[in-house]
């Protein structure tokens, strides 16, 4: 295997952070990626697209990768977790026996997600209740090269929980800032000079991706070049076992968010295609904390994983003050950038008057809900890397849950606004419940 980047000594705080660097640029690659596709699909109306209906069949869609993602998931964390646990324990002949099973099972997960997709893509937009006819249209011009192609996301999931577990982050980093460059220049190209629009944006994000997993193939064949990658043979059953029971949950987690989010998005639908492009572009600028949480989180796991495995349990302890004491500083840094300069992010995407104010509405009142997201993925970082995802799933369960009848209830006098309410409400709920579980922990 790869060499393994040993977090069990050393400095406690210089270790996760070496190991969350390469995890943090990644996850801010990602973001540019997703705000890449964006800014260009904002400028469709230069080729004869509706800017706002094109956002909003984009963002329409990105539920069904949403949910999708629930599925990389069961696999992604169950193997970086077993991964980071044989790490911490030395036993690399495991390291390879999880490694392999992960990769099998995100291929056969992969590749359902995708056949599901293509059959049932007209049912998903249903769900919506989507009343513009060319929303309609563009997202289903988008969805069969993003679905049907869906598998190569789920085996780039894969490698890159392998190298997590293993702790080198810097490979992750390497190669998936390869595929945004390409996305990068292939955006502008297909939407925009070549004139096809949606249609380019579906091919330049699969095109990047299948070049990342060309890339991630050759080094992982490079230090194992006896191992047939996807081969039957290394199927193990205890293996596949063991990474589902971990990863369940969260996938579990994952999916029923998308659901309740779909909902939410119904929602949304109530009131315009301005209220939904401007909430889709929001979604995006609001990454700045949910996926740098995200990003830490996962380095929070693989850096508890393995001092969990190694049972350097005073190490786990002082990990999570550190990493809080940076954190929630940040989150409340971008709070203020929510709400004092919303107008100014959304401009950098769209220019439409009405849909940067009902973004700017979006943001002002998501402002409060920062440093609470970034409290409940430092839990979740903490419970799954010593296997007990359930905890943060349970938690995330219930407390999306509760989005449901705030929304029913806060629409009926707030209107849209009242939604948007009830996102901060489910966000300080799940933030207090991970808080108490881990102060018992």
């Amino acid at each position: 295997m790869n060499k393994v980047f040993n977090v069990t000594e050393g400095p406690i705080l210089k270790k996760l952070l070496l190991l969350a660097f390469p995890i943090l640029l990644t996850t801010l690659s990602q973001i540019a990626y997703n705000l890449t596709d964006i800014f260009w699909i904002g400028r469709v109306d230069v080729i004869g697209m509706n800017e706002t209906n094109a956002v909003s069949a984009i963002g329409t869609v990105s539920y069904l990768t949403w949910f999708a993602f629930g599925l990389i998931l069961i696999a992604k964390i169950g193997t970086s977790v077993k991964v980071s646990h044989a790490v911490g324990r030395k036993e690399l002949k495991d390291v390879n026996v999880f490694a392999a099973n992960g990769l099998l099972l995100e291929a056969f997960f992969g590749i359902v997600a995708a056949i599901l997709i293509l059959l049932f893509q007209n049912e998903f937009l249903a769900i919506f209740n989507i009343t513009t006819p060319q929303i309609i249209d563009y997202a289903l011009m988008y969805i069969p090269i993003i679905g049907g192609l869906i598998f190569i996301q789920f085996i780039v999931n894969g490698f890159v929980a392998i190298n997590e577990g293993l702790g080198q982050t810097k490979i992750n980093l390497r190669v998936l800032a390869i595929g945004f460059f390409f996305n990068m220049v292939l955006d502008p190209l297909l939407i925009i000079v070549f004139k096809m629009g949606i249609t380019g944006a579906a091919i330049a994000t699969v095109g990047s991706q299948f070049i990342t997993l060309v890339i991630f193939f050759v080094i992982y064949k490079k230090h194992n070049p006896n191992l047939k990658v996807f081969h039957i043979k290394n199927f193990n059953l205890a293996a596949i076992k063991k990474i589902i029971a971990i990863g369940l949950p969260v996938g579990i987690q994952s999916m029923f968010f998308t659901v309740i989010s779909i909902y939410i998005a119904r929602k949304v639908f109530e009131f315009g295609p301005n209220v939904v492009a401007g909430q889709r572009i929001g979604v995006q600028v609001e990454q700045l904390t949910w996926m740098i949480a995200s990003g830490f989180q996962s380095a929070i796991t693989v850096f508890i994983g393995q001092n969990f495995g190694a049972r350097e349990f005073g190490r786990i302890k002082r990990s999570i003050m550190d990493i809080s004491l940076i954190l929630i500083p940040y989150a409340l840094l971008i709070s203020m950038l929510l709400l004092f300069i919303p107008e100014t992010l959304m401009r950098i995407f769209v220019n439409d008057d009405e849909t940067v104010r009902q973004g700017v509405i979006y943001l002002r009142i998501l402002s409060v809900s920062q440093v609470f997201m970034i409290v409940e993925s430092i839990g979740a970082g903490f419970f799954n890397g010593i296997g007990k995802s359930v905890i943060p799933s349970i938690v995330g369960i219930v407390g999306n849950s509760i989005r449901i009848p705030f929304v029913i209830w806060l629409t009926a006098t707030m209107a849209q606004s009242g939604i948007w309410w009830s996102l901060n409400f489910s966000a300080i709920t799940k933030a207090l419940i991970v808080l108490v579980a881990f102060i018992i922990a």
